[in-house]
């Protein structure tokens, strides 16, 4: 039960004269922190009490998830308790993050959207990929997360031509842009991108670990101007290595495509929609569907092929390459506002339902430990204030 601060010392047996005006401030603001935090623990408490009457939700969770960081948040201010509070957080955070992706997954939408995003960067980290294609791809998926939440519109132009026509396997050439154009604009929507997204973005991650990690965009310039011509980054091209990977925009509209008509599949395949090598992706096609590859299905499921008046994503005659080339200057960006605003969700799974149960265990048992440690907190004020 929470007592006001003004309760809770009336009730010390006495001040010691000692005691100096200012670490009675302090030991009395310390106090009001606690109040404070253990307010926000009862609301979480409130939402547990839910969890025995019926199943743990992914949205319940993330609630509880969001008041337990409120607690932990409300002690940071307190320098004694600050290192345990961060540690707390940090417990809560990853947890959250969990939970988050799960609601992406199901939710469909932005929120799907964002959940591939963040698996295909975990991806590329798990590889110990920093340069080659690996470079490429980061940055197109820095600008897919810039342009899907709207973080600047200064640069779309350019930005779609990146989404285009770089990337593993993805590379074409159209509208003047080649190896030597891309190198050149990327370094101005490089910059423009880290001056506007936020810090807290995906988009901000991927340009600071591109920064620490792949030596920075000297690096992504080289790779485009050294190496665009190669047949390693042509999907098309007979020669396409069945070890080689796809670009991120490609990985989405062949993912996109599959969920449409077959939303109940497991978070197994989703990342192997993801992180797969095109190899693994032509025979998963080939074995599910009609169709003989991955591209193929691409091409026949963009939601243009019933068009007469528009190809979408489609194969042609390059530079001595076969080429996939999204029909228009840059990619269209109705198709790809569409593709993130109304991106398939996917069914839960029993393996999801598992998993919230895992993260509910988790939750119920931070939040005992977040008693315990308000508890030994308010007695250490307590003693303070007495001067004991």
């Amino acid at each position: 039960m929470i007592t006001s601060t003004t309760n809770s010392l009336s009730n010390l047996d006495h001040i010691d004269d000692e005691l100096s005006p200012e670490k009675l401030a302090q030991s009395v603001a310390q106090i009001e922190l606690i109040n404070k935090a253990e307010a926000e623990l009862n609301k979480a408490d409130v939402s547990i009490a839910t969890l025995v009457k019926q199943p743990a939700s992914a949205e319940t969770l993330a609630m509880i998830a969001a008041q337990q960081k409120q607690v932990v948040m409300a002690m940071v201010g307190g320098n004694p308790e600050q290192a345990i509070a961060m540690a707390l957080a940090q417990s809560i955070e990853k947890y959250g993050k969990q939970l988050s992706v799960i609601q992406g997954w199901t939710n469909g939408g932005l929120a799907m959207f964002e959940s591939a995003m963040a698996v295909m960067f975990d991806g590329i980290k798990t590889s110990g990929e920093t340069s080659g294609y690996a470079l490429e791809d980061l940055f197109q998926l820095a600008i897919m997360d810039f342009m899907s939440h709207g973080y600047g519109p200064a640069m779309d132009e350019q930005m779609r031509h990146f989404l285009e026509s770089t990337g593993s396997g993805s590379h074409g050439y159209h509208e003047s842009w080649d190896g030597a154009a891309f190198a050149n604009n990327c370094q101005n929507v490089f910059n423009y991108m880290m001056n506007n997204a936020p810090q807290d973005s995906l988009c901000h991650d991927i340009l600071i670990y591109m920064n620490d990690n792949c030596g920075g965009v000297s690096a992504l310039q080289s790779q485009y101007r050294n190496n665009f011509n190669n047949t390693g980054g042509f999907v098309c091209d007979s020669g396409y290595p069945s070890s080689a990977g796809l670009s991120p925009m490609l990985r989405m509209a062949l993912m996109a495509g599959y969920l449409t008509t077959n939303p109940k599949v497991e978070q197994s395949t989703i990342e192997m929609f993801l992180t797969a090598p095109i190899g693994t992706l032509d025979v998963f096609i080939q074995t599910n569907t009609s169709y003989a590859s991955a591209i193929d299905y691409i091409f026949e499921n963009d939601g243009y092929q019933n068009d007469p008046a528009h190809d979408g994503w489609r194969e042609v005659t390059q530079n001595g390459h076969q080429v996939i080339d999204w029909e228009g200057r840059g990619l269209g960006s109705e198709y790809f506002e569409h593709m993130y605003n109304d991106f398939p969700p996917r069914e839960l799974t029993d393996e999801d339902v598992e998993e919230i149960n895992r993260i509910g265990d988790q939750v119920k048992m931070l939040q005992q430990t977040l008693k315990y440690w308000l508890s030994i907190c308010r007695d250490e004020q307590m003693a303070i204030a007495r001067n004991i």
